[in-house]
Formats: structure tokens, C-alpha cells, sequence
């Protein structure tokens, strides 16, 4: 397959960048007096506010038709949870989305984002399954990735294929998510897998792939959601420093960008330019084609780190509309 970068910058006028930038204002003042996971006494606490709609954050909304699927962990003596949610219109399926939630490596859950993976689901005809991997700070690296590893490995079985409803056909996620959906493609191909003939395209929004940390993380100075200190907390939580110096973190095993990428399916990579974690899509989008492979850069101005996620009104109906048009072009 040639390489081929598509770089999209989504065109705004000055009265929807001026709307957007007081959206901005408007998450810092929330982020600001919202208590941090890492203010808590445990990560845990902090997890629980969130599903519970405490701590000025929405209770997440359930999809009361999604089931649950269970699979045995081969890295661990635990089992892996994970949430399927169906099409609302009952169309025929045309495979399985395979979903890694956000949150930092240490919060969220797969039940973090019901309405955003029903939409998914149904406008593209798909069994959206989200992984519940186990998170930081009670696990450290690679016990997430192997978690999700595991999952692709399970719907990519026969086994897999019958009980989640199709064939695996893409993967995705949104922050931490976008790095696990990078690590286990990578991880599919070191084991053999032919990762473009089983998986169509891939979609890592906003994730990061650098963990010393690109310059757009270094001199990010606001926060919306997340800001550089939070980054640098949420990683050492997941990869701490004792087991993870900046010279380990720099190997390909750990941050993607630096990895060997060839052989891999399309993918798009959605990010805005207020978010600390520019820099990742747009240097990996780069070395993804470098590499042979197709990628779409979408760069979207004045978005937020999470605004995929969030409902900010036409910022987020933009960024998933670009997720879904991408990857109708690999049903």
C-alpha cells in the first residue's frame, strides 16, 4: 500500500473561533473548581464521583440495552469486561468496533460514553464494544495494553467473531484511548497478525504518543480539561518514573511514535489546536504515511483536549462527523 497523508484544517470565521474560545474560558472555570483525581484519597473515589454525577460532572447516561461480555485475561488471574452496545435502528451488522475508553490511563470506564458509542454503532451499522481495562494507580504498564491486547485478540477469534456479533473491523479511542488503539495494533502485528487485512481503519483521537512529552505538551499553559501538569500526573501514575525513566519511556515499546509502524491500516487522527496534545497526531499522522501508511491529519481550531467527548455543540458534532466519515470509506 502507498503512503498517504491527508491534512485537513477545518476551515472557521471569527465569530465561531470567538464562540469556541469562550468555551474554552468556560471548562477552565469548571476544571478549576473540580476536584482532581489526584487530590482524592484514592483514584477509585474519584472514579466513583464520576459515576455518580458528583464533584460538577453530568452522570454519565447508560444505554439500558447494552450487555455485557466477559473474557478470561491471559496476562493476569482476572477477568476482562466488556460492554457491547448495538445499533438503535436494528440495521444488519456490518462488524465490530473495537473501543478503548479515555481517562488518563487512571479514570473512565467503559460505560464512560454510551451515547457517543450508540451513535457510532448506529450510524455506521457496527457492534461497538468498549474494553473495561484495568487502570492506574492501581495497576502500572502494560496491564492496560494487555488488557485491550487481549480483547482484539478475542474478537478477532472465531469464538470472538460469534459472540460479539461480527468481525472485527475497526478500532479506536479518544486520549488514552488513542495510544492503546496504536499499542495493540502494533502488538496484533509483532504477533503475526496481518493487522490490514483484519482491521479496516483505525481512529486514535487525541491520544498521546510521545511519553517525555512533545513541545506542544511543554509550553501548554492553560487548562481546559486537562493541562501539562495533569498529563505529566496521569503518565507517571501509569508509568512511574522508578520503572519508567524519560530513556525507557523513549523506546517504541512505550510511546508509539518512536515504534516500528509499518504494515498498519488506515487511520485518522483528530485533534485541536487547543489541546496539549497537538503535537502527538500531527507528528504520529506524519510518520504513520512515512511509514506506508494511509493517514488523515483532521487539526480542528480552538478545540479542547476531550471535546470529541463532551457536548460543546457543533466543536463536537464536527470532530465525530470527520471520525464517522473516515471510516464509512472501509465498510
Amino acid at each position: 500500500m502507498s503512503q498517504s497523508l491527508q491534512i485537513k484544517i477545518s476551515d472557521c470565521d471569527q465569530a465561531t473561533l470567538e464562540s469556541r474560545r469562550k468555551i474554552i474560558d468556560s471548562v477552565e472555570e469548571t476544571t478549576s473548581k473540580q476536584t482532581q483525581w489526584f487530590e482524592c484519597e484514592s483514584a477509585e473515589d474519584y472514579r466513583r464521583m464520576r459515576r455518580e454525577g458528583t464533584n460538577r460532572f453530568p452522570k454519565p447516561v447508560l444505554d439500558a440495552n447494552a450487555t455485557t461480555v466477559i473474557i478470561a485475561s491471559s496476562h493476569a488471574d482476572h477477568k476482562i469486561s466488556l460492554r457491547r452496545i448495538l445499533p438503535r435502528n436494528n440495521a444488519p451488522i456490518k462488524g465490530v468496533f473495537l473501543h478503548f475508553h479515555a481517562g488518563g490511563f487512571v479514570i473512565g470506564s467503559a460505560a464512560s460514553h454510551d451515547t457517543l458509542l450508540g451513535n457510532i454503532a448506529t450510524e455506521l451499522s457496527l457492534v461497538v464494544v468498549s474494553v473495561e481495562y484495568r487502570l492506574a494507580t492501581e495497576f502500572v504498564f502494560p496491564s492496560m495494553g494487555e488488557d485491550c491486547l487481549d480483547a482484539a485478540l478475542f474478537a478477532l477469534s472465531d469464538e470472538g467473531e460469534k459472540t460479539l456479533g461480527g468481525p472485527l473491523t475497526f478500532m479506536g479511542g479518544e486520549s488514552a484511548g488513542g495510544y492503546l488503539t496504536i499499542w495493540t495494533a502494533i502488538r496484533l502485528r509483532e504477533r503475526g497478525i496481518d493487522v490490514r487485512k483484519h482491521i479496516k481503519a483505525l481512529a486514535p483521537t487525541y491520544g498521546i504518543f510521545d511519553l517525555t512529552y512533545t513541545s506542544s505538551v511543554r509550553a501548554h499553559k492553560r487548562r481546559a480539561v486537562m493541562g501539562a501538569s495533569d498529563t505529566f500526573k496521569y503518565i507517571d501514575a501509569a508509568f512511574p518514573p522508578s520503572q519508567f525513566p524519560f530513556e525507557e519511556r523513549k523506546k517504541g515499546i512505550w510511546s508509539p511514535l518512536y515504534d516500528d509502524l509499518h504494515d498498519l491500516p488506515p487511520a485518522i487522527f483528530v485533534v485541536g489546536t487547543a489541546d496539549p496534545l497537538l503535537d502527538d497526531s500531527v507528528f504520529m499522522a506524519s510518520k504513520w504515511s512515512l511509514a506506508g501508511n494511509t493517514a488523515k491529519l483532521v487539526i480542528v481550531p480552538e478545540a479542547i483536549h476531550g471535546f470529541t467527548l463532551f457536548p460543546l455543540g457543533e466543536i463536537t458534532e464536527e470532530g465525530n462527523a470527520e471520525i464517522l466519515s473516515f471510516l464509512k470509506q472501509y465498510i
